[in-house]
């Protein structure tokens, strides 16, 4: 049994990058049209978060980096679910803490 067989899939990828500020709006449109969720801070810093992916994460960062006319560093980081908890506030909370 290897490793790989017991990494759960990726739930979430997010990448921070800078782009030249006159490719910004054909970069944030493309990975918009993927359904990724992008986030620009001063014209240049994408924060895009990508749930669930299904398709190569290089074929996107090569589109883009074609986008861009040249290539840019891309911090990718990598997310799994391993629990998922729901807490919710009930009046017995309330009562226990008095």
């Amino acid at each position: 049994m290897t490793l790989e067989e017991n990494t759960p899939a990726l739930d979430l990828i997010r990448w921070t990058f800078t782009v030249n500020p006159e490719h910004r709006a054909a970069i944030e449109g493309h990975l918009s049209d993927l359904g990724l969720v992008v986030n620009v801070h001063d014209d240049t810093r994408f924060v895009v978060s990508w749930e669930e992916p299904d398709e190569s994460a290089d074929e996107v960062i090569e589109a883009i980096w074609a986008l861009n006319g040249e290539p840019f560093e891309v911090t990718q980081e990598e997310f799994q679910r391993l629990s998922l908890n729901i807490l919710q506030h009930t009046d017995e909370d309330v009562q226990e803490a008095a």
